[in-house]
């Protein structure tokens, strides 16, 4: 039975003979998911502390990153990482980190490419159990410098080192699907500098998509990048219910509420509910502007 599993055999539906029969559960398939972290800025520039070199001018956001100069792409990063995980086989596959291009402010970009492309792996993913439940490790990071800075670029081609700090991410994602309860639980712990704002997300192979979490920055670029500090940046656990594709069939549980609030059960939401905190989210929330200098994101840089 390549859909479903039996589960156990006992006298049941009554039958003439008396007999018991086989119970048959359909399983949820194992499906592939795209993970995506990425780290922006969301002012139109880094400020004087910054060196005035320009930001993303957006708010957190779902949609999808894309390369500078390619139709399609609606909003930049200064790295984003994506990988795909394939819970069929245990997979980590199609790994990719960019920068999209930047510079100071009315200037000219530099590109991200051969060389000057951030760095950013993920690290063999493990499955712990066979059968009608799979628990799946995912570790890795990301790494990247701003070579618009004048001559990062140059030092980084001829010698393989810049002067220029690196923003530095890593992360620990657990993925643990029941096929038979049918839900998906994802516990994502992100650290790294702190250092510009981060937001990570999940999608489903039809292409919904889910934030795990975000953070707002703390300090500045001028001192905050030295260093991997490995500062908590986000923490989350979730269970999204999925059909028998493996999609999410649109709710949420956010454990980490459910602790909180030291419930008994978890409460299932529409995942709207969820996505549109972190849409409408304040991407300076907590920071105080004026004391490092940095620009408030305008009305056109604003959550979308």
């Amino acid at each position: 039975m390549p859909d479903g599993i039996v589960l156990a055999q006992a006298p049941s539906t009554p039958s003439h003979k008396g007999e018991g029969q086989l119970a048959e559960i359909k399983l949820a398939k194992l499906s592939t998911y795209e993970v995506n972290i990425r780290s922006f800025h969301p002012a139109k520039t880094f400020g004087w502390t910054g060196f005035n070199f320009e930001g993303d001018a957006r708010g957190f956001s779902l949609k999808p990153s894309g390369l500078s100069g390619v139709p399609g792409t609606q909003i930049t990063s200064r790295i984003w990482h994506k990988f795909f995980v394939k819970t069929s086989s245990s997979e980590v596959i199609g790994t990719q980190t960019e920068s999209n291009d930047s510079g100071v402010a009315g200037g000219d970009h530099t590109h991200y490419d051969g060389a000057l492309k951030p760095k950013g792996g993920s690290w063999p993913a493990v499955k712990t159990e066979k059968g009608a439940v799979t628990t799946i490790w995912v570790k890795g990071g990301y790494a990247g410098e701003n070579h618009a800075f004048p001559a990062s670029a140059m030092s980084k081609k001829l010698t393989g080192m810049t002067f220029v700090p690196s923003l530095d991410v890593s992360y620990n994602i657990t993925m643990t699907i029941d096929r038979v309860a049918k839900h998906l639980d994802v516990v994502a712990y992100i650290t790294g500098d702190g250092f510009p704002n981060c937001e990570a997300l999940i999608s489903d192979a039809s292409g919904k998509t889910v934030f795990l979490g975000v953070h707002v920055r703390k300090g500045a670029a001028t001192f905050s990048l030295f260093g991997d500090k490995k500062y908590p940046m986000i923490a989350s656990a979730i269970r999204l219910e999925i059909d028998d594709e493996g999609n999410f069939k649109g709710t949420l549980g956010n454990e980490m509420r459910r602790r909180k609030l030291n419930k008994d059960r978890l409460d299932m939401r529409p995942l709207e509910e969820w996505n549109d905190f972190f849409i409408k989210l304040d991407p300076s929330d907590g920071r105080w502007m004026e004391i490092w200098g940095e620009p408030m994101p305008d009305a056109n840089g604003g959550p979308k």
